[in-house]
């Protein structure tokens, strides 16, 4: 098996589009991973995606936004703001943690501080699967602590979650409820649709959890680097701080322009079903290995200009590019998630009025710590995580501005 790379902008565009280029980049951690939404290809892909798209809808973006958001950030921020001092990390898996168990269906049993530590505990050990292809820790070690803490999840919250969710949709059946009062979130619509998508236990409780993983894990290092650039920008530019910190368009741009630098995963893996030529001239024999270099890509000068590998958040962009670039895939395994997260830009030109801006959920939580008047902690440096090759921030301390 040879391997091919890909790092030209247009034909890592069409790469992702191909249909005879199945995902491979979550192989190593198929004890989540197997036969979840993202490693499904072909038929089964697309009738699994069409099914969990009705969580996806505009509203329910919105309502995440404008009700969800703000009081979550409330509850975690409380548990900070008495010391003036926090970790952006910590914080963000804190937040992006209770979104996620929302969005996935996931109750919690007792809501006491050390559950919600151990919900935490779970999601960054499920981290470990989504990126172990990429990871320097010792394999077979990582799958037993993956292994024990999936079991561990099962029994303390998806039985449960499960459990409450088939006498709500009884409920339903019988007609002593409404279709409106049973919860939106992926594991109601799983649970409703076992037979229609030929879903067994084991495959809807690794979807739940994979959707508690995705809903938190790539959102919280968006969020690392966002903030990151933002104190940057803000550090060359202390005059014009509290103008960015009001403008709610500009400082999406800011996000947006984190996200292309920074993909979550800095590559993506492909295995090509028949043979492919690509866009580049290069040729792929059946059963290669496939890398999509999304960063090298989302840096192409020509692309996005000479400085396309510096932040830049006025940047221009051609018609047609989005300003995240590849981040978020294109094509079947585009992010389902990706307004969520990003938001959504106004066409040039379109004036939309603030409460029905959807700003997404990364820029959403640095805008309201930048408000807040966070500073880099001047005693405690940030750190990038040494045990993936992916750039991700481990920890980045913080300081509260006294305002």
């Amino acid at each position: 098996m040879n391997t091919v790379e890909l790092s030209d902008y247009r034909a890592c565009e069409k790469a992702l589009k191909e249909p005879h280029l199945k995902q491979a980049l979550y192989d190593e951690g198929a004890i989540v991973m197997d036969r979840v939404l993202v490693t499904l290809h072909g038929d089964e892909h697309r009738t699994r995606r069409l099914l969990e798209m009705r969580v996806f809808r505009r509203d329910f973006f919105r309502q995440h936004e404008q009700e969800v958001i703000p009081e979550i950030y409330e509850q975690v921020l409380a548990q900070f703001a008495s010391q003036g001092h926090m970790d952006v990390v910590d914080f963000g898996y804190r937040v992006m943690l209770y979104l996620a168990i929302r969005f996935a269906g996931i109750d919690t049993q007792d809501g006491s501080r050390e559950e919600f530590d151990d919900l935490v505990r779970m999601l960054r050990t499920f981290g470990l699967a989504a990126t172990l292809g990429q990871s320097k820790l010792d394999r077979e070690e990582a799958k037993a602590e993956i292994r024990a803490t999936l079991n561990e999840f099962e029994s303390r919250f998806f039985a449960p979650s499960a459990q409450r969710r088939r006498a709500l949709i009884e409920q339903v059946a019988e007609g002593t409820l409404t279709e409106d009062e049973l919860p939106m979130d992926v594991l109601t619509v799983l649970l409703r649709n076992e037979d229609g998508v030929d879903l067994d236990g084991d495959m809807v409780l690794r979807e739940t959890a994979f959707y508690f993983l995705a809903g938190a894990h790539t959102s919280v290092h968006s969020l690392g680097h966002a903030v990151h650039h933002l104190l940057d920008w803000c550090a060359e530019h202390p005059d014009q701080r509290k103008a960015l910190e009001q403008d709610t368009a500009r400082l999406q741009h800011f996000v947006h322009e984190s996200f292309r630098l920074h993909p979550s995963s800095p590559v993506s893996w492909r295995t090509a079903l028949q043979a492919t030529e690509f866009l580049d001239g290069q040729q792929a024999a059946q059963g290669d290995k496939v890398v999509i270099n999304l960063r090298q890509a989302n840096r192409s000068p020509e692309i996005f200009g000479a400085d396309a590998a510096a932040f830049n958040p006025d940047r221009q962009v051609p018609q047609g590019i989005d300003r995240t670039g590849l981040t978020f895939g294109i094509g079947i395994h585009s992010c389902l998630g990706k307004n969520l997260a990003a938001g959504t830009l106004p066409r040039e030109g379109q004036i939309v009025p603030e409460e029905k801006r959807q700003l997404g959920t990364v820029a959403w939580i640095a805008q309201a710590l930048l408000r807040l008047g966070i500073q880099r902690d001047p005693e405690q440096p940030g750190a990038l995580d040494q045990t993936i090759e992916r750039e991700t921030w481990q920890t980045y301390p913080v300081i509260f501005e006294a305002r």
